[in-house]
Order: C-alpha cells, then structure tokens, then sequence
C-alpha cells in the first residue's frame, strides 16, 4: 500500500506539473501575441521629415505674407494722407503766391496816398490864388514839401537817391546821355538829368547824366 500511495502522489504531482508548464507556456503565447498586436511608434522617415519641414515652412511663410499685407496697407495709408496733405499744401501755396502778387503793394501804396493828396490841396490852393506870381510860388513851394514827403516815404521802404554831380561817372551807378566841356574835371558828372535810387544798397534805377570832358582845348593857355 505505501508503494501505491507513493506512485499516485508522483502522478498527481506530475500532473500538476505539467499543468504548471501548460499554464506557462500559455502566459508566455498570449503575451508573445500582445507583443505583436501593440501598436508600435513608426519611425519616422526622411521624406516625412522633409513634409514636415516644408509644411513648417509654409506656415512661417503664410505669416510672413500675412504681417507684410498689414504694414504695406498701412505704408499705403500713410502715403495717400501725404499725398493729400501735400496737394492741399500746393494750393494753399498758390493761393498765397497769389494773393501776395495781387496785395504785395498794398503797404506801399497805402503809404503813397498821402503824398497824392498833398498834390491835390497844393493845385486846389494855388487855383484860388489870383495873383498868378504868388499861385506859382506857392505852388512850387507846394510841390517842394511833397516832393520831401515822397523821398521820405520812399526810405521807409528801404528806397535812397544818391548824389552823382561831381563825382566821378561810375558806369555802376550812372547812365551817360551826354557829354560836354566844362570847368569841371574830366571824367566827372556836370549834370543830374535824373536821380538815381538805390533799394536796400542794390541799385533800382541808375542816375542820368551829362559828364564833363574837361576845359575846351586851349583854354587856360
């Protein structure tokens, strides 16, 4: 009886084994069928890498696009402004150019005015004067303080004469229409057919003269 127990125990415990092993050899099928069922992470490849790349690129390239329309929206605003702004200044530019063309004189005539309405009550005075001889001294005397009158307005506005009789002729300042003998020296201005002025010390009108050409021949031997 004892070799029977002892033969059982050794089947059952070879059984068991086996079972053990099946048991195993199962887990290790199923997990080896899991293993290759799992999704796996691809590798990626270099053509992918390239699209990706590209794609990133593109992208930049799009914001790139996107940011320069904006500024070049905004340059182009800022130029229609300037253009307006520069067309409404050429008008105004004309308007004043204009204008001071048309009203430059106003000051200047403003001031000559008076100088006309001296003139006026001078001949208005000497034409209720029945003594010719006293009219014409007072009219000349008249004329003479508003002939003062109009040089000193003429200064005001920066306007001299000069004296040239007795100078030397200087072709810068004088306009020689004749020339003629006389005590005066050579060279020298006899007479002032009209004044020259000056405006600010640059020459408005030269000064109209005869100029001597010294003692006639012979004379003073």
């Amino acid at each position: 009886m004892p070799e029977d127990k002892s033969a059982a125990e050794s089947v059952e415990e070879l059984a068991t084994t086996e079972e053990t092993d099946l048991e195993s050899a199962m887990q290790e099928a199923v997990a080896a069928v899991e293993a290759r069922e799992a999704p796996h992470p691809a590798k990626p490849s270099a053509g992918d890498a390239i699209t990706e790349a590209l794609i990133a690129a593109k992208k930049e390239l799009e914001e790139v696009l996107a940011q320069t329309k904006k500024e070049a929206e905004h340059m182009r605003e800022r130029w229609l402004r300037a253009a307006a702004d520069f067309e409404n200044y050429k008008k105004r530019a004309a308007r004043e150019r204009e204008e001071t063309v048309k009203y430059g004189n106003e000051r200047l005539l403003k001031d000559f005015l008076p100088v006309m309405d001296d003139l006026e009550l001078a001949l208005d005075a000497a034409a209720r004067v029945e003594d010719k001889q006293k009219a014409a001294d007072q009219l000349m005397e008249g004329v003479r303080l508003v002939t003062k009158k109009f040089v000193s307005q003429l200064e005001k506005h920066g306007v001299a004469t000069f004296e040239s009789v007795g100078e030397p002729f200087d072709p810068n300042l004088h306009e020689a229409v004749q020339q003629e003998y006389g005590d005066m020296e050579a060279g020298k201005v006899v007479r002032q057919l009209q004044r020259g002025f000056k405006l600010n010390e640059r020459l408005l009108r030269p000064s109209m003269v005869v100029v001597s050409l010294g003692p006639p021949a012979g004379q003073g031997d």
